[in-house]
């Protein structure tokens, strides 16, 4: 039988045994730790996020032939109830991975109205990661401060800053930083699939973004 390994942990908001069910749904024997130096190909490894020893085990794993999926937090945050969205992909997160093509069903199933895309606006947010990630995904640690610069440079507009909630606490929401914006500037943020819904402009600097 092929193994399949969770590494998400083992509390209520990151659902590992959510995660761990629907593994065994699909026929795998089920182990919690990393993996063994040696493993067999088609075996699973499911990891939050990407980074760290998280890819270090990922690589070596998809070297000898297994299948890594990486969870994270949805990029919508959570739904009508408050229940938190989960975002799942093969070998990447946050567009670096590959999911499923699907059609409209299940977008629609989400209930999100899209705004029309924003025709005026006054300032431009700028709204940076946390600095960690996959060595290829990874925020500069200077970005935000870099961006501002170029920013100014180029608009007579207010550049307006936006901590990542994980490092300090917006003293508003998103939401009403939106009120007004021309562009939200992001790395690789959830906030810009906010900016998109409400009908802002988004210009993202990562390789990759969902």
């Amino acid at each position: 039988m092929r193994c399949a390994y969770n590494l998400t942990r083992v509390s209520m908001h990151y659902r590992h045994e959510v995660f761990s069910a629907g593994l065994r749904a699909n026929g795998l024997s089920v182990r919690t730790g990393f993996p063994p130096d040696e493993n067999s190909p088609g075996d699973v490894l499911l990891i939050w996020n990407r980074y760290g020893a998280y890819h270090a085990a990922a690589e070596r794993f998809e070297k000898q032939g297994g299948i890594v999926l990486v969870a994270e937090n949805g990029f919508l945050g959570k739904d009508t109830n408050g229940q938190q969205h989960y975002a799942i992909a093969l070998h990447g997160h946050n567009g670096s991975g590959t999911v499923p093509d699907g059609d409209a069903e299940r977008w629609n199933a989400l209930g999100v109205d899209l705004s029309p895309w924003r025709a005026v606006g006054q300032h431009v947010l700028v709204c940076p990661n946390r600095s960690f990630g996959a060595p290829n995904l990874a925020m500069p640690v200077d970005w935000a401060s870099d961006v501002a610069r170029r920013a100014s440079r180029i608009t007579k507009r207010e550049i307006r800053m936006r901590p990542h909630p994980g490092n300090d606490a917006p003293k508003k929401p998103l939401s009403d930083d939106l009120v007004d914006c021309w562009a939200v500037v992001i790395w690789a943020s959830s906030a810009g699939v906010h900016a998109l819904i409400a009908g802002v402009p988004v210009i993202c600097e990562s390789p990759y973004w969902i």
